[in-house]
C-alpha cells in the first residue's frame, strides 16, 4: 500500500511526467481558471510524485507551473511499490478532484485496466526469460503461448466485471448502468478508433451513447474502418460536430466525401443552405423571400459544381502524412514498453532498499 512520506518545495527541473499516466487524465475545463488562482494565490495543493520524483496527480498545475515560470513547486512524496499501484493513485486523485463525466470515467477506468493488463504481460514475460534457461525451450514457448492467449481472450463479460470492480474500489459514488458499459466495450470491440471520441461533450468530445449511434450507423454502412478512408482532421469534423453528424447520415454526401471529391467543411455547408432553404419555403413568403430562394438555391448548385470539378481535396497528402507518422509510432512502441519496464523494475529495486 502507498505510503505518505513528506510535503517540501523542490526545483521544478527535478520533476519528471510520466506520459502513460498523463495520457490517462482528459484535459482540464477549468484551466485557465486554476492559472488565475495560482498566479494570484500561488500553490494551494502541492503535487503528488513518487520518491523518484515522477508525477502521479497535478499534471495540469505543472504545466501552468512552467508556463509562468516558478522555479520551486511544492509536492506531496508518496512511496510506492510500483507502477500498478501509481496507477491507482493516479485514478483515484483524479476522480475524486475532477468533475468528470460518467463517460469519462468509464474511459479512464477501461484505459487503467489495459494498463494493467500490459504490467502483467510483462512480468509473465519477465519470469518466463527467467526460466528459460532451466526448462526445455518447446514447454517454455508452449507455456508462454498459453499464458498470453488467455490474457487477449477476455469476453465482453469479463471485461464489464472487470470495470464494475474498479469503478466500485476506486470511485465508489459513481453508478454507472450495465448498459452504457455494455455499449462502450461494444465499441471498443467493434470500433476502437471510436473510442478516443468519447468523453465530456463540453470538451468537443461525444458520449457513450452517441459514440453507440454512430457505431451502429457506420455498421450499417459498411465502415468501420473510416478512419483509414479519410484524413483525420475531417474525421473528426464528422464525429464531434452536431452537422458534420448528419453528413454521416447522407450517403450521397459521404460518398463524395470518400472520393475526395468534397471536403467535410463543403458537405455541411451545403447541409445547412438546404435546412436553410427549407425552412424559407414553410413561411408565407415575399418577394424579397423568394430573391433569397433562388440565392440559396443557386449556392447549393454551386456548391455541388465545385465538388465535381475536384477529383481531390487538399487533406489527402494530411491523410497519408498523417499514416506515415502513425506507422512510425507503432515501430517505436515496443522500445517505449522495454523502457516504461526497465524503469519499473529500478523503481522496483530502489523501494525495496532501506
Amino acid at each position: 500500500m502507498a505510503r505518505f512520506i513528506t510535503i517540501i518545495k523542490v526545483s521544478i527541473d527535478n520533476i519528471k511526467e510520466v506520459p502513460e499516466y498523463k495520457e490517462l487524465i482528459p484535459e482540464n475545463n477549468s484551466y485557465e481558471e486554476l492559472k488565475k488562482s495560482i498566479q494570484q494565490l500561488g500553490f494551494l495543493d502541492p503535487i503528488t510524485v513518487n520518491k523518484n520524483y515522477e508525477i502521479l496527480d497535478g499534471y495540469t498545475r505543472y504545466r501552468i507551473a512552467k508556463e509562468l515560470g516558478i522555479k520551486e513547486i511544492p509536492v506531496e512524496i508518496y512511496e510506492t511499490s510500483g507502477r500498478e499501484e501509481e496507477l491507482d493513485i493516479v485514478a483515484s486523485f483524479n476522480l475524486k478532484r475532477r468533475h468528470l463525466s460518467k463517460d469519462e470515467i468509464i474511459a479512464i477506468i477501461d484505459r487503467i485496466a489495459e494498463k494493467k493488463k500490459a504490467l502483467k504481460t510483462q512480468t509473465t514475460e519477465k519470469t518466463n526469460e527467467l526460466k528459460k534457461d532451466n526448462l526445455d525451450e518447446q514447454n517454455t514457448s508452449t507455456s508462454a503461448s498459453i499464458l498470453q492467449t488467455d490474457i487477449n481472450k477476455k469476453s465482453t463479460t469479463q471485461e464489464s466485471r472487470e470495470i464494475k470492480e474498479e469503478l466500485k474500489r476506486l470511485a465508489p459514488d459513481v453508478q454507472i448502468n450495465d448498459e452504457t458499459i455494455r455499449k462502450y466495450l461494444q465499441i471498443k470491440k467493434d470500433v476502437p478508433w471510436l473510442v478516443q471520441y468519447i468523453g465530456d461533450e463540453k470538451k468537443d468530445k461525444i458520449g457513450i451513447r452517441k459514440a453507440y449511434d454512430i457505431y451502429l450507423l457506420l455498421k450499417e454502412k459498411n465502415l468501420l474502418d473510416l478512419d483509414k478512408r479519410i484524413p483525420k482532421p475531417e474525421l473528426s469534423k464528422l464525429i464531434t460536430d452536431k452537422n458534420g453528424r448528419k453528413v454521416l447520415e447522407r450517403d450521397d454526401l459521404l460518398q463524395l466525401i470518400l472520393d475526395h471529391k468534397m471536403a467535410v467543411s463543403q458537405a455541411i455547408n451545403k447541409i445547412k443552405t438546404e435546412e436553410k432553404l427549407q425552412r424559407s419555403k414553410k413561411k408565407p413568403r415575399t418577394k424579397e423571400d423568394l430573391e433569397e430562394e433562388e440565392e440559396l438555391e443557386e449556392e447549393a448548385e454551386s456548391t455541388e459544381g465545385e465538388d465535381s470539378e475536384s477529383d481531390e481535396y487538399p487533406f489527402v497528402e494530411e491523410w497519408a502524412q498523417a499514416q506515415k507518422e502513425e506507422e512510425a509510432k507503432q515501430q517505436l512502441t515496443p522500445q517505449f514498453n522495454k523502457k516504461n519496464s526497465n524503469l519499473s523494475t529500478s523503481q522496483s529495486l530502489s523501494l525495496s532498499c532501506p
